[in-house]
């Protein structure tokens, strides 16, 4: 009996492990982040809400943009990403009425996700946590490459 139990207490504490590894990968990232930021030739200020999601493999990212000079939000959009040994899957959805398919990864930390599809668009956003914060850069695929339309340096909000 008391080498049964041992054993079933290692299956439980090794099974649970995964979970534990995805929450502690998010930790950094979680939380709200702010930057001012330049929205197509239009002074703004971008925010970036990090949240965990309904299962511990799940990320929740609620993006905004304001413009400066009268706050009202000019986009808006959400990504839920799955997140399992490294790999990301999930959907992003947006004020243009959009909602695409997204794939990447996540190591270390950074977080780069393509999303879209050959028929509409297809882009990329690498959200990578440096010292000074998290460095997000968003890039459109074009017939001669990636282009890049958005870079913000957020900081955590207080």
């Amino acid at each position: 009996m008391f080498r049964l139990t041992h054993i079933l207490f290692a299956a439980a504490a090794l099974s649970a492990a995964p979970m534990a590894d995805a929450q502690t990968d998010h930790a950094q990232r979680l939380g709200d982040w702010h930057s001012a930021c330049d929205a197509w030739g239009v002074p703004a200020t971008c925010t970036s809400r990090w949240q965990q999601g309904k299962h511990d493999q799940h990320l929740v990212q609620d993006y905004a943009i304001v413009r400066a000079v009268d706050g009202v939000q000019i986009f808006a959009g959400r990504g839920l990403y799955r997140i399992v040994n490294g790999k990301v899957d999930g959907f992003w959805e947006d004020s243009r009425g959009k909602i695409l398919s997204l794939s990447g990864t996540y190591e270390g930390n950074v977080l780069n996700v393509v999303w879209g599809e050959a028929s509409d668009e297809i882009g990329r956003s690498v959200y990578t946590l440096n010292d000074r914060g998290m460095r997000a850069v968003d890039s459109v695929l074009t017939e001669t490459g990636w282009r890049a339309f958005m870079a913000i340096d957020y900081a955590r909000a207080e």
